[in-house]
């Protein structure tokens, strides 16, 4: 019904009240169907009830009474076509109340396999997302590495270009200091000459 809001408690209370008032399985299934609650509800309501009544469910009577149906005639309550038909659930009425039940649930769970899926796919994409990340800061890396090694190795050579230069020039030195150690004496003992003559 168009902007009914549907009930989210489990109509526990009202199956009791129901039952005191001589309604069976049947009955109750279909009035609280008119009041907005879904199959799963009303069969857990259904269930919860005779678990704190010790009563069974759908058509079972407690031993040496009739069932609910069979009580039709004796319930001031009960609609005649309900007692005239005994207001007991058919097997076909069951079958759909279950499938109905079973679709909700099935829902339900498809839902959340829904979910799942949405998360995992997103997850796959961060992890996608990732790895290439990881790919490329692992390039950037090998770049680096080679950049300092050939760092490295331009430093190394230009150490033995220097060191060979260096090498050459104490030769030229070991060569020219003796001329020049010898020149420089020449040149003081000049001096001392040309002193002693003035």
């Amino acid at each position: 019904m168009a902007g009914f809001n549907k009930p989210t408690d489990m109509p526990v209370d009202q199956v009791k009240a129901m039952r005191a008032r001589g309604f069976d399985n049947n009955q109750i299934v279909q009035a609280l169907q008119r009041n907005g609650y879904s199959s799963t509800q009303i069969f857990d309501a259904l269930n919860q009830a005779d678990l704190v009544s010790g009563s069974p469910s759908f058509g079972e009577a407690p031993y040496g009474q009739q069932p609910y149906g069979q009580q039709g005639a004796t319930q001031p309550n009960q609609p005649p076509q309900e007692a005239a038909r005994g207001g007991e659930a058919s097997a076909e009425e069951i079958e759909e109340l279950v499938e109905s039940v079973i679709a909700e649930k099935w829902e339900s769970f498809s839902k959340d396999i829904n979910k799942m899926m949405e998360w995992k796919n997103d997850v796959d994409g961060k992890l996608i997302k990732m790895d290439q990340k990881i790919e490329s800061m692992k390039d950037d890396f090998d770049k680096l590495h080679q950049a300092i090694i050939g760092k490295i190795g331009e430093y190394d050579r230009n150490i033995l270009s220097v060191g060979s230069e260096i090498k050459a020039m104490e030769k030229v030195f070991s060569k020219v200091l003796p001329v020049f150690t010898e020149n420089v004496n020449e040149l003081s003992r000049i001096t001392d000459t040309m002193k002693k003559k003035v």
